[in-house]
């Protein structure tokens, strides 16, 4: 049992290590300048690293069956666990881009009253004033 929570607690760890990498890498493909104060980030899509990080996402769940054949049952817990939450972070991340990507049409804005007048004159000559 003691060396299940210690594999658990490594394994932790190098999901931690793994998934910030995958964040850097992923950012870096994507033509993030970390170092560049007056580079613009706006234009950088989050798609790549997002696909990174379910990338290992999907790996700690592939190591989360591989403890629960070992019957390593709070390993498996706590890689399922970890492996749900970068795997969501990512759907989060990409559904936010997504929506960046695709901003919504906008309505039509307010084109004055709906009544019709007939010569543009004074109220008598409009209908429903």
């Amino acid at each position: 049992m003691a060396a299940d929570i210690l594999l658990a607690i490594v394994l932790l760890a190098v999901d931690a290590v793994a998934s910030l990498i995958a964040s850097y890498k992923g950012m870096d493909a994507a033509g993030y300048a970390f170092f560049d104060t007056g580079a613009d980030h706006s234009t950088v899509s989050m798609t790549r690293p997002a696909v990174y990080v379910a990338v290992v996402g999907v790996l700690v769940l592939a190591v989360a069956l591989l403890a629960y054949k070992s019957q390593a049952f709070v390993t498996m817990c706590a890689q399922t666990l970890a492996g749900l939450a970068l795997v969501l972070i990512s759907g989060i991340a990409q559904a936010n881009q997504y929506h960046e990507d695709h901003p919504p049409t906008p309505e039509s804005g307010y084109s004055g009253p709906q009544s019709q007048c007939r010569s543009g004159g004074d109220n008598s000559e409009c209908h429903g004033s």
